[in-house]
């Protein structure tokens, strides 16, 4: 018995030890070589799963990866790996000790001395044994599905591009709301093709400017010299990159910003960590200013968004001045008409430059995904915002002294009579250089603008003198399929907004050919196609056909328009 338990032990040391030798072992020298694919932070309430946190590593490579002497970093703590071989193409679930019994039964399990995931995200840091990152993760419980936080796992969903963080990870969606050693459920192909843009910029002290990027930029392009310059002879001496999370760059300046000076930093060349390069860009820095009452303004709010929409409040620099955000604040009035649920906008000097507007809400995917024009530069995430009840409330701003610089008491009686379904459609103000108060200064966004404007010109404003005009662009097209004149746009500027429109296509013969528009809230600006199809789909004949719009507003006040467009052929 002795000589076949001995015989049974050389064998299998024998195999362990051809594996090793077919197998060669990596220390992980690549960034990404090995990363974070799931992140167990709130596991309570479980659907089957232990009830404990945990994160998954994935071996992206075809080599075995010793996990020996790896450590894990979060917050202000750092726990040591113990050997582990992590075989190509296979996943690992880190938990603590004290739980590595409890997930024995999902798969290969590496106990820590210690894990204690935020439930609202922190930064999670992979180091290898000669110290080097190998892998970094700043995850967020604005990453999870709505309805599906709590008791779910966030997931990666393409492991091929695993520096990308917004957009990359989902709630899991598996029966037990994790999937603990074993392949993503939301795994899905989702390159990165976007190149990074700046988001906004912050003064650190008089000779730093800190650059924020909209994504995680590659280390080495982000520290080029060439990849920035100033003009007034404005010289760079120093940069850093702010790692892990490789989405700040610290340009230290050879002399300090001179006041009431703006200079241009223009910034090419420069890649993200997938290796899409930004081509340009120009941002406009300079010495902040503080803000006088009056210079930033309330400019359009939702109050009462979609099913998966939320609350925006959208603010506006009217002047010239580079201001300062930091320590300036969202509130509203609470039942007993007293200031309340006062929520900071930036605990650092974020810019809100000359004549910028900005969306100010807590995930800004969550707004970018139902307006689809929205201007994703003009975002600022907060922490959190003040509750805004969809029937009516108020919207408080106050500066970095409480001091309350706009306020807007909004009542859903102030949408367009004519507007039924109030969910999603925001109120915009007319005139940005007119009070807030004023509850005439304020307007339903144009349908045509999708309901709202978060991050560009209100499609209700009347801040430049407008005339009555009324284009058609081009009169003759041909809808033939060969890529040039293929539609024809009704293009016409009012003296207001709110107008509601109803716009056909009639034949000669005086036959309705199209309805392109029916009871359509309109702003200032607008411009409906036509693509030289009837209500079938069916491309009319040669010939010319009659556009007829008639707009009219709360009052009754109606507006009348009539054109002539010629639909012609190549042959």
């Amino acid at each position: 018995m002795k000589k076949w338990c001995k015989s049974r032990i050389l064998s299998f040391i024998c195999l362990l030890a051809c594996t090793i030798l077919l197998s060669p072992v990596l220390l992980a020298q690549n960034v990404n070589d090995l990363i974070i694919s799931e992140i167990m932070a709130d596991p309570t309430p479980t659907k089957g799963l232990p009830e404990k946190e945990y994160i998954e590593l994935y071996n992206r490579t075809d080599k075995v990866i010793d996990l020996n002497r790896f450590r894990l970093s979060y917050q202000t703590t750092t726990v040591t790996f113990p050997s582990f071989l992590l075989q190509p193409k296979s996943y690992v679930i880190v938990t603590s000790r004290a739980n590595e019994a409890d997930f024995k039964p999902y798969g290969n399990v590496v106990a820590l001395s210690s894990l204690s995931l935020l439930n609202t995200g922190t930064t999670l840091t992979l180091k290898n044994s000669q110290n080097k990152t190998i892998f970094s993760v700043t995850y967020s419980d604005k990453w999870y599905e709505k309805g599906k936080e709590q008791g779910f796992s966030l997931e990666m969903i393409d492991t091929s591009f695993p520096c990308v963080e917004d957009g990359n990870w989902s709630s899991c969606l598996a029966t037990l709301q994790g999937t603990p050693a074993k392949e993503n459920s939301v795994k899905a192909s989702k390159p990165d093709l976007t190149p990074p843009s700046l988001s906004r910029f912050e003064m650190v002290g008089s000779n730093t400017i800190k650059l924020i990027f909209s994504e995680k930029l590659d280390s080495l392009s982000a520290v080029s010299m060439n990849a920035y310059s100033f003009d007034k002879d404005l010289q760079i001496s120093t940069l850093k990159l702010e790692s892990p999370q490789n989405k700040s760059v610290n340009l230290g300046l050879t002399t300090a910003l001179q006041d009431n000076t703006l200079y241009t930093l223009t910034i090419k060349n420069l890649a993200d960590c997938s290796g899409n390069v930004m081509l340009s860009t120009q941002a406009v820095v300079g010495n902040l200013k503080l803000a006088d009452s009056g210079d930033v303004v309330l400019n359009e709010v939702l109050f009462n968004p979609r099913s998966g929409g939320e609350d925006f409040v959208e603010i506006y620099n009217r002047t010239e001045k580079l201001i300062s955000l930091k320590n300036w604040s969202l509130a509203n009035i609470d039942d007993k008409g007293k200031m309340a649920n006062i929520k900071t906008i930036a605990t650092s000097a974020i810019v809100i430059q000359p004549k910028q507007f900005l969306v100010l809400c807590r995930t800004a995917v969550n707004v970018q995904n139902q307006y689809y024009k929205s201007v994703n530069a003009n975002f600022l995430e907060v922490a959190s915002m003040p509750s805004f009840p969809d029937d009516d409330g108020s919207v408080i701003l106050l500066n970095e002294t409480q001091k309350v610089f706009d306020r807007f008491d909004y009542s859903e009686k102030m949408h367009h009579p004519l507007i039924d379904i109030k969910e999603g459609v925001s109120l915009e103000k007319i005139d940005y250089n007119k009070s807030s108060a004023d509850p005439n200064n304020w307007q339903s966004a144009a349908s045509s603008e999708g309901f709202a404007t978060p991050g560009y010109a209100n499609s209700q404003s009347l801040v430049d003198s407008r005339e009555n005009i009324f284009k058609i662009e081009p009169e003759v097209f041909s809808p033939d399929g060969d890529g040039q004149d293929e539609a024809t746009k009704f293009s016409f500027q009012l003296d207001q907004g709110a107008y509601v429109a109803n716009i056909q296509v009639f034949d000669a013969n005086g036959r309705l050919v199209r309805q392109l528009a029916q009871n359509q809230l309109l702003g200032v600006n607008n411009s409906i196609e036509w693509d030289g199809k009837t209500t079938n789909n069916e491309v009319v004949p040669v010939g010319y056909y009659i556009l007829l719009a008639e707009l009219f507003d709360v009052n009754g006040e109606k507006k009348h328009y009539k054109g002539k467009v010629v639909v012609g052929s190549r042959f």
